[in-house]
């Protein structure tokens, strides 16, 4: 049996600290034979970054121009030849070496009722709220706490993964850190990409939510299914559990830094260290897979990894220039 393509599209604009660390982690950690790698920038100012782009060899497209994000990944798709199709912003890292992605492709190949598999690190608290019990009431009333056991796929290689079941949806609406059959993506047709729905907090312009209707109304039943040990984790550089986030085109939200010990803010692991998880179910969290290096991880008091998304106009912001 032939290796089929897979299709890794990479989103880039004005983080070179972050694009950096991605390309050569990847440089590490991907070892699938057959790749197509397509990155598409909207045009960055930051000093540097189109120089490092233009250095990456094995990156066969390498396209500049104005574009938002929903933009650059409906451009993606388009000029995808995979059967398969990762798509990635510049804002994470890969942080574990070995056979992975042929693991994920022989998933989808072999089971057509799989949809998007999430191959990112989750928060402790986001892998509860899909996984743990949950309460169901009747006429008002509360039963006790329920959950169906999550049903699990297995590999050639012994790779496992998890269904969500009907608690996610199913088809990564949202386009950002996916893999998907590039069939499902041409079929659900490309993003919306209208800017008059831009907002502080959507930097895709609100095309998730009309993906996800345009999902519901076809022909396609689907499962989401998260891979038991996560191949990449989001760069949190900033102290309230944010990323450094880009709105309105040229303002740089939130702590923008680069790895304090490079080129990776994280440690990479091998396959023959993932041992070490294996008693967490459904998968290891954020919290206890991924090891910052040179820097801690912004916490609660509970020990749960910080989020926060929200931007508004009244933070402090950098603006990009040459």
């Amino acid at each position: 049996m032939s290796t089929p393509l897979v299709t890794v599209g990479v989103v880039s604009y004005n983080r070179l600290h972050y694009l950096r660390t991605l390309m050569e982690s990847a440089r590490e950690c991907v070892r699938y034979p057959r790749v197509q790698w397509i990155l598409v920038d909207g045009n960055s100012v930051e000093p540097g970054l189109r120089t490092y782009v233009e250095s990456l060899d094995f990156v066969g497209e390498k396209i500049f121009r104005d574009c938002t994000q929903v933009e650059a990944m409906n451009e993606i798709v388009e000029r995808a030849e995979g059967e398969y199709l990762m798509m990635l912003p510049e804002d994470v890292q890969f942080v574990r070496r070995g056979e992975w992605l042929a693991d994920m492709v022989e998933l989808v190949r072999d089971h057509p009722e799989v949809g998007h598999v999430q191959f990112d690190a989750q928060r402790r608290p986001t892998l509860a709220r899909h996984f743990a019990p949950r309460q169901l009431r009747v006429r008002g009333r509360a039963l006790p706490l329920v959950r169906r056991p999550p049903r699990r796929l297995n590999t050639s290689s012994g790779a496992e993964f998890v269904g969500y079941g009907d608690v996610r949806e199913p088809i990564g609406g949202a386009g950002i850190v996916t893999f998907v059959r590039t069939e499902i993506r041409r079929r659900l047709g490309p993003w919306r990409t209208s800017a008059r729905h831009a907002t502080l907090q959507d930097s895709g312009l609100g095309a998730e939510d009309e993906m996800i209707e345009r999902y519901r109304r076809s022909s396609l039943r689907l499962e989401a299914f998260l891979m038991r040990y996560p191949a990449v984790a989001d760069v949190v550089t900033d102290p309230r559990g944010t990323k450094a986030r880009i709105r309105f085109g040229d303002r740089r939200y939130g702590r923008y830094a680069p790895p304090p010990e490079p080129p990776f803010y994280y440690r990479i692991w091998d396959e023959h260290e993932l041992g070490r998880f294996a008693s967490y179910e459904p998968a290891p969290p954020f919290e206890e897979f991924v090891v910052p290096r040179g820097f801690e991880l912004p916490l609660d008091e509970a020990g749960n990894m910080l989020k926060t998304n929200v931007v508004t106009e009244q933070e402090p912001y950098e603006v990009i220039a040459p």
